[in-house]
C-alpha cells in the first residue's frame, strides 16, 4: 500500500492545481501561473510515486517523476519571487525565464540518459536516483532547480512572515521546510517513506498559505481605498 499516499497527494494536488489555473485565468497574475505549473510538477512526481509503487517503475514513469520532482521547487520559488517583487515584476521575469531555461536543459539531459534498470527495478516509492540515473542527468540541475528554487521559497516566506506578519507567508515557509525535511530525510537517512508523507504535509500548507494570499489582496485593496 506504499502507493496509497502519493495517490491521495496527486488527486489533491490536481484539484489545488485547477483553483490555481482558475485564479490564473481571472486575474492574470504571474506568480499564480509560477505556482500553477509547480502544483502540475507536483501532480507528475506524485503521479509517478503512485505508479512505480503500485506497477513498478519504467524508465519514462521514472524520468517523468524526476524531472517533476526537481522541477517543482524551481517553480514555486519563481512564484514567490514574482508575489516580492511585485512593484518590480521584471525581477520577477528574470528569475522565471532562467527557472524555465535550466528546466528545459534538465529535460533534455534527463530524457537522453541512460537509466540503471537493475537498480530502477528494485527501487521503492522516494528511492535516491544516485544508484538509478548517471551524475550528468541529475547534476547541476538538481541544484539549481530543487536546492535553489527550494531556497528560495523557503527564505522569501520567512522573510516576509518576519517582516510584515503575515500569517499566509508562515503557512507558505512551513510548507517548504516540510518538503525540504522530506528531501533531506531520504537521501541522507535513506528514509524512503518520507517523501510521500511530506509532500501531502508540505503541499497543504503551501496550498494554504497560497489562498490565504490571495484572500487578503481584496481586503487589503479595500482598506487602501477607504
Amino acid at each position: 500500500m506504499t502507493w496509497l499516499i502519493p495517490l491521495v497527494s496527486c488527486v489533491i494536488g490536481l484539484v489545488f492545481a485547477g483553483v490555481l489555473l482558475n485564479q490564473y485565468r481571472e486575474r492574470r497574475r504571474w506568480h499564480q501561473l509560477m505556482w500553477s505549473a509547480g502544483l502540475i510538477m507536483f501532480v507528475l512526481a506524485t503521479f509517478g510515486e503512485f505508479y512505480g509503487g503500485a506497477f513498478g517503475w519504467t524508465p519514462f514513469v521514472y524520468k517523468l517523476y524526476y524531472f517533476a520532482g526537481v522541477a517543482l521547487p524551481g517553480l514555486l520559488g519563481a512564484g514567490t519571487v514574482y508575489l516580492m517583487t511585485r512593484q518590480r515584476p521584471v525581477l520577477g521575469h528574470v528569475y522565471a525565464a532562467a527557472t524555465v531555461l535550466v528546466a528545459a536543459a534538465f529535460l533534455v539531459a534527463l530524457a537522453g540518459a541512460e537509466i540503471n534498470t537493475e537498480a530502477l527495478a528494485s527501487a521503492g516509492v522516494g528511492s535516491s536516483a544516485a544508484d538509478i540515473l548517471p551524475v550528468s542527468a541529475r547534476r547541476p540541475w538538481s541544484v539549481l532547480l530543487s536546492a535553489v528554487g527550494g531556497m528560495v521559497m523557503l527564505l522569501g516566506a520567512l522573510y516576509s512572515w518576519l517582516r510584515f506578519k503575515l500569517v499566509y507567508n508562515r503557512q507558505i515557509f512551513l510548507g517548504a521546510l516540510v518538503f525540504i525535511l522530506g528531501g533531506t530525510l531520504t537521501s541522507r537517512l535513506g528514509i524512503e517513506g518520507a517523501i510521500p508523507i511530506s509532500n501531502l504535509i508540505g503541499v497543504a500548507l503551501v496550498f494554504s498559505g497560497v489562498m490565504a494570499a490571495e484572500r487578503s489582496r481584496p481586503q487589503a485593496t479595500a482598506a487602501r481605498a477607504g
